[in-house]
């Protein structure tokens, strides 16, 4: 930083008193110039600065609401695993009386829109089940068992017994599945 005041000097001025003169020097454009530039270049990075934690502190936001989700969805995948296992037992409606049969199929209809809305739900947040048909894929299902299977072939899986999710294309929980050993020998 260029000085703009000079020390002070000492002076008699011939009355017996000592006068203080200040001395004071205009600063060079020289000066004045790289002055400005350093402040340029330093309002210039705080510019940047501030940019760079506008775009963090965004990110930041994004990445705790995907975990919140996440988490949140975590919570609710073994109320609907429950809810798909009961949905596998859905009753034959073939012995209940005619009179009867209207309430259960009004009964089983209201399940099954409640399966869709679930389904669309979960595909708007990025939820999605993971396939447990095929060959075993160690990097998205979890082999709990193996069994020996007559049409099903070696390390192909014969059915899950928890579905796997997927959030925004991220494991979120591996599918349970039984896989075969072949047929017997």
């Amino acid at each position: 930083m260029t000085k703009t005041h000079m020390p002070e000097e000492q002076q008699d001025s011939g009355d017996g008193e000592i006068a203080q003169q200040t001395v004071r020097t205009e600063p060079d454009l020289e000066t004045v110039q790289r002055q400005c530039d350093e402040y340029l270049a330093g309002w210039k990075r705080a510019q940047a600065d501030y940019a760079n934690l506008m775009r963090e502190t965004e990110r930041s936001k994004q990445e705790f609401a995907k975990f919140a989700t996440e988490q949140s969805l975590l919570k609710l995948l073994p109320a609907i695993d429950q809810f798909e296992v009961a949905m596998q037992f859905t009753p034959s409606l073939d012995g209940v009386p005619d009179n009867g049969r209207r309430t259960f199929e009004t009964w089983i209809t209201g399940l099954e829109a409640i399966r869709s809305l679930w389904t669309a739900s979960a595909k708007e947040l990025g939820l999605e089940r993971i396939s447990a048909t095929g060959l075993l894929d160690p990097s998205i299902h979890e082999a709990v068992a193996e069994e020996s299977h007559e049409s099903v072939p070696a390390g192909h899986i014969v059915r899950a017994t928890q579905n796997g999710w997927t959030l925004n294309g991220k494991l979120i929980r591996p599918a349970k599945v039984l896989v075969s050993k072949g047929p017997l020998a």
